[in-house]
């Protein structure tokens, strides 16, 4: 008896590992609702969007955000699991440019939200949550940092998150949406895949 138990747990010890690798390469629930899919072992992106049109504005006078987009990219580190980071892409009421939050990101150690990234150069942070189908929730509790991407300078007063800006619901949008969002790699990989 004592021998089968033995032979039992060193069997346990030798398969464990593969059994949590496997499990870490096939994607969480939370990974399957973000990317549509589960990603496996994959490289996986998404995209997501929404405009806020003048009647909601109107209804929302505090909120200064008037378009946003979100890319999720994500790939799996053999050694530390999947991988994420963010990029945004916010237009708000007064200003025509478009300003850019970047973040890396891990699976939230709650469970509470699917994601949880700090904003680049202590920007602030962001959380990004599973809503209904293809859509997620982003939460910016504390405002974020933003960029232009064509300019060295800081944004303009007029490019903040406003009092109103703190929750947003996005929907699922095609890749092309966020190709602004996507780094030259990114964009060749897509389109090598055409």
């Amino acid at each position: 008896m004592k021998t089968r138990m033995l032979a039992g747990a060193v069997l346990a010890l030798a398969v464990f590992p593969f059994a949590t690798a496997a499990a870490s390469a096939a994607g969480t629930a939370a990974d399957t609702a973000l990317f549509g899919k589960n990603p496996g072992q994959a490289k996986a992106y998404a995209c997501y969007a929404r405009h806020y049109d003048a009647p909601h504005l109107a209804g929302h006078p505090k909120q200064n955000v008037r378009d946003m987009t979100l890319f999720i990219d994500s790939s799996l580190d053999p050694d530390q699991g999947r991988q994420y980071s963010l990029a945004i892409g916010v237009k708000f009421r007064s200003v025509s440019k478009e300003f850019d939050v970047y973040g890396d990101c891990s699976s939230s150690v709650d469970g509470k939200k699917a994601l949880t990234c700090g904003v680049t150069c202590d920007g602030g942070r962001i959380d990004v949550d599973t809503g209904k189908a293809n859509t997620v929730i982003v939460s910016i509790p504390d405002g974020a940092r933003t960029w232009d991407p064509d300019s060295e300078d800081e944004p303009p007063a007029q490019a903040h998150f406003g009092a109103d800006d703190t929750v947003f619901r996005l929907d699922r949008a095609d890749l092309q949406q966020c190709q602004s969002l996507m780094s030259d790699d990114v964009k060749a990989e897509l389109a090598s895949k055409k």
